[in-house]
């Protein structure tokens, strides 16, 4: 009966034993798949950190080329906006003007027509009294010694006549020079209507062209927030790897200390040696990290965790030794005490 309990309280130990290095070989195996995993994931986030700021500087380009666009664009409608407001001001003066004069023929064609009216009951008159004047010719004639002034008289007429021709001949003058007036206010209020339709075609056209150009700017501001927002994620993910990184090897560095406490009766020169280069190690990685501190920068970062991947490769290398030797030495101490 002692027999048998002393068998299963070995296999017991034995068990034991073997534990933590079934453990210790699953987390090594754990730690070589989220290393490889890890650099895999920092290869890609290299990449893609290449590919947005490769799209970073194409959006910029073409941001700063909508922008140039837009100045000029938005001068160009200033400067027609001008042009349009100096042709609507021309187009009043000269319309006003236009309206002054045919308010002006208005006038001298009543004067005109008054005038045709006065002429023909004079002419009507002149028929009527045709007749005395062929009389008084026949009296002038007959008795020049008596009427000596009539000469004066029918002078001051002949005077009176030109002046009526002459009268005639100016109102005929106005009247093709008004014709001329009116022919050309016709047709420069066509070609004015005609301008203002083709700015009005401009003006809707370039509105389109800007509404356009804001329409793909939206859309270049879109596609750059999404780039940043998966550039966010992307830096989140890294973030979490560098702490479990950062997580693991102060575990390690932990473990390898309470190891190192546990077997110093078995091993005191082969761990004053590793007291040595553990001190020179973590002198190493407090430097390395006062200087990673400094600065913020992802790259940096990476290069540390990569160093720690590797102090924690070391150290599980080193732990499993010690497991291997300490198995070793208990083995030994078994059979001493069973012989």
């Amino acid at each position: 009966m002692q027999k048998k309990v002393i068998k299963k309280s070995s296999t017991v130990k034995q068990f034991d034993a073997a534990s933590p290095a079934t453990k210790l070989l699953e987390k090594r195996r754990k730690m070589y798949e989220i290393h490889e995993a890890y650099e895999h994931q920092q290869d890609e986030y290299k990449k893609q950190e290449e590919e947005f700021k490769k799209q970073e500087e194409q959006i910029r380009e073409k941001d700063k080329q909508i922008q140039e666009e837009l100045i000029k664009f938005c001068n160009f409608l200033q400067e027609n906006e001008a042009k349009k407001k100096r042709a609507l001001v021309r187009f009043q003066e000269e319309k006003s003007y236009k309206e002054q004069k045919e308010k002006e023929i208005q006038d001298l064609t009543a004067q005109w027509t008054d005038l045709q009216r006065h002429q023909q009951r004079l002419e009507k008159k002149v028929t009527s009294l045709k007749k005395y004047e062929d009389y008084l010719d026949s009296i002038i004639k007959q008795y020049p010694e008596q009427y000596h002034d009539l000469q004066s008289i029918l002078d001051r007429y002949a005077t009176l006549t030109n002046s009526n021709s002459k009268l005639v001949e100016e109102h005929q003058n106005m009247e093709k020079e008004f014709e001329k007036l009116k022919y050309e206010s016709t047709q420069y209020e066509k070609e004015k209507n005609h301008e203002i339709l083709q700015l009005n075609n401009d003006i809707k056209d370039l509105q389109k062209k800007l509404e356009e150009k804001a329409s793909e700017r939206n859309q270049i501001q879109s596609v750059y927030e999404a780039t940043t927002n998966d550039a966010s994620s992307k830096n989140l993910s890294l973030g979490r790897i560098l702490m479990a990184v950062d997580n693991l090897f102060t575990r390690c560095q932990e473990g390898t200390q309470r190891m190192k406490q546990d077997f110093e009766e078995y091993k005191q020169d082969k761990q004053n040696k590793e007291k040595v280069k553990d001190k020179i190690t973590n002198n190493k990685i407090q430097n390395q990290d006062l200087q990673f501190n400094d600065e913020d920068n992802y790259e940096l970062k990476s290069q540390q965790a990569a160093w720690k991947l590797k102090q924690i490769v070391q150290f599980m290398s080193d732990f499993k030794k010690i497991i291997d030797n300490c198995k070793g030495e208990l083995g030994k101490s078994k059979e001493q005490k069973i012989k």
